[in-house]
């Protein structure tokens, strides 16, 4: 009786262990053909600390919301998210280079879809002269990286007009070398920062030994080492748990199942991105804006003497387009509610500092404002936050505008 029971017991556990391994198989086929985490498309560089994988290709989705967008990304031989371009200039062509982050990078919709493409498409109907539009923009760049491209790479495509998209949510606070090192809980790339008023170059080149993981320690380390090499759902499953799941994430963390949370991005109660807003900023905004500014005049002085021009597009903020989303922040972060806050506080800014460089501002906010009242449609991703289609086709009409009535670009009658 005793061994009948055993054996029925020990059959119970067997078919529980092998259908647990018949399901783990079977998510883990899900997430991979249903592409539920991104193909891997940067890579550890010495020159910027990371960057596009030159030749790359793969599916770029939203972890947190898998159906929002599946986009394929190629990637070009020198590693830009954009068709193949020599550096040697076509004679007769007139070429924008925009420098960016996500924004330009664009990986949320498909190539032809991307704001460059469409201001490319429309300036080729209305401009005497071919004209090439070169998106130099990478995930996760700041005004920092930004300039380094250029000044390594950008600067061989001989553009005429280089076009850096400013978003300020991202670009002040990861322009500065604490807080952004804060926010992200390590150093992960080089940083200008102001010395005796004059911008000075960091952690360049950027040693890229000094990313890499130890060698795990311990059955578990090398269990989790292997998943995060060879698993797909490996990844998905830790992101459900840390957002979904938080007591339990807690848990796991607290036996070495999972790796202690290392990023700081709330400050006080406050996400950090959102000081941008603040009417009185705390000394390190202060900070971080003048290295921005630096940052700015820097790149405009190298611009204009490779023989170009330098315009900065301000990126319009979720935040300044849609009329509910601070109230969500605020209902998200209640500390938000004792912040002050001006919403046109960072273009105010940017549009004041612009003027004292004689560097032209193209700014879109009021005409996405009007285009998500007056229509109702979305501009932006629910969850992910960047521009959808519509949201990149609006700002690359509206762009080849402006660029046509500043004189950026010279367009037939």
């Amino acid at each position: 009786m005793i061994r009948s029971r055993l054996r029925k017991g020990c059959a119970v556990v067997g078919w529980g262990l092998l259908g647990g391994l018949l399901l783990l198989i079977s998510l883990e086929i899900a997430a991979r053909a249903l592409h539920w985490r991104p193909d891997p498309l940067m890579q550890p560089d010495e020159r910027f600390g990371y960057a596009h994988i030159p030749n790359a290709s793969g599916w770029w989705v939203n972890i947190d919301a898998p159906g929002e967008f599946q986009t394929y990304v190629r990637i070009n031989s020198r590693g830009l998210r954009d068709r193949e371009y020599a550096y040697e200039k076509p004679p007769g062509t007139f070429r924008i280079l925009v420098l960016g982050d996500s924004f330009a990078d664009a990986l949320e919709v498909d190539l032809e879809d991307a704001f460059h493409e469409v201001l490319e498409s429309l300036l080729n109907e209305c401009l005497d002269m071919p004209v090439e539009v070169i998106s130099g923009g990478v995930w996760g760049y700041g005004n920092d990286l930004e300039l380094l491209f250029y000044r390594l790479e950008g600067y061989k495509y001989q553009p005429d007009l280089v076009l850096l998209a400013f978003q300020s949510t991202s670009d002040v606070l990861e322009n500065h070398r604490e807080m952004e090192t804060r926010y992200m809980g390590q150093v992960y790339k080089p940083f200008f920062v102001l010395e005796g008023g004059e911008l000075t170059l960091t952690d360049w080149p950027f040693p890229v030994e000094s990313m890499k993981s130890p060698p795990p320690q311990g059955l578990v380390e090398r269990v989790k080492a292997w998943l995060a090499a060879h698993s797909r759902f490996y990844h998905v499953a830790g992101r459900v748990v840390k957002q979904r799941l938080g007591d339990l994430a807690g848990v796991l963390r607290a036996i070495g199942v999972m790796d202690p949370e290392e990023k700081n991005t709330i400050a006080g109660g406050i996400p950090m991105a959102t000081y941008v807003y603040a009417v009185e900023y705390p000394p390190e905004w202060e900070e971080a804006w003048a290295v921005t500014e630096a940052i700015i005049a820097q790149l405009d002085d190298e611009v204009t003497a490779n023989g170009g021009q330098l315009a900065v597009l301000l990126l319009p903020d979720r935040n300044q387009v849609e009329s509910n989303r601070l109230a969500q922040t605020m209902q998200e972060f209640p500390a938000v509610q004792e912040l002050e806050l001006e919403l046109d506080k960072p273009n105010r800014i940017m549009r004041e500092f612009l003027a004292e460089e004689g560097i032209p501002v193209l700014e879109m906010l009021d005409e996405f404002q009007t285009y998500a009242e007056e229509t109702g449609q979305l501009l932006y991703y629910p969850k992910d936050g960047h521009w959808n289609v519509a949201g990149h086709r609006l700002a690359g009409e509206l762009l080849a505008d402006m660029l046509c009535e500043q004189g950026l670009v010279v367009c037939s009658e």
